[in-house]
């Protein structure tokens, strides 16, 4: 976020589009309206979710600026704002070694550009001051999950997550991230490949939790 692009480039808010001073990533009127409490939510699997922000409103056109019309730059104020509640709720677990992100298929990744979730996690592990890899693959050809049914989400036969590099994971602390947490479905599977790989313990994050997750669950939200 160079001071001189900035003249040429002005930056506007992910959230409202008002312009912004060279070293913001987000205008202090919607900073301030971020919640002061991170989502805490239970996965199917047993983890927690935790998450800054509910899928709605401007949270969810941000998201989708980001993911679907190439707003990139919104991504440094998602991590910021996931490093806040790591810091919130992880603080005392905050010995993970190694962070990661939910992986995205060759061809899906072909097709937008780049991984949204993988941005925001290497963001948020250089803000962290931890490395980031990826340590999970997923094949072409998986059904993508917004074209898929709640029920079709956790019907529990996805398996189409492996891992890259075993060796990384044998013994490891790992932040897994990913953008939205709909039923929580993919970060538990991304999970159980890792546990299964040796990982001491997975702690989940992502930006925000979908009202979705809410409706099936009749869990009120806590932001």
């Amino acid at each position: 976020m160079n001071r001189l692009l900035s003249i040429f480039y002005p930056r506007k808010c992910p959230y409202c589009s008002r312009l912004l001073k060279y070293d913001m990533t987000e205008c202090l009127i919607c900073r301030a309206e971020f919640p002061n409490v991170p989502r805490i939510e239970a996965l199917p699997t047993g983890e927690i979710c935790i998450a800054p922000f509910t899928y709605s409103g401007a949270i969810r056109r941000a998201i989708c600026d980001y993911k679907f019309r190439g707003k990139k730059f919104n991504c440094y104020s998602f991590a910021g704002a996931v490093v806040s509640s790591i810091r919130n709720v992880y603080y005392k677990d905050m010995g993970f070694e190694i962070i990661t992100c939910v992986p995205m298929s060759k061809d899906r990744r072909r097709e937008r550009g780049f991984n949204q979730s993988e941005l925001i996690a290497r963001y948020t592990a250089e803000q962290l001051n931890k490395p980031f890899e990826n340590l999970l693959c997923r094949d072409s050809g998986a059904a993508l999950q917004h074209e898929m049914t709640y029920e079709e989400r956790i019907s529990g036969n996805d398996n189409s997550y492996h891992i890259i590099t075993p060796e990384n994971v044998r013994g490891k602390k790992i932040l897994l991230i990913d953008d939205i947490m709909t039923t929580g479905m993919t970060l538990s599977r991304c999970s159980a490949v890792l546990k299964s790989y040796g990982a001491e313990r997975v702690f989940c994050a992502s930006v925000a939790i979908s009202k979705e997750y809410d409706s099936h669950n009749n869990i009120q939200s806590g932001s």
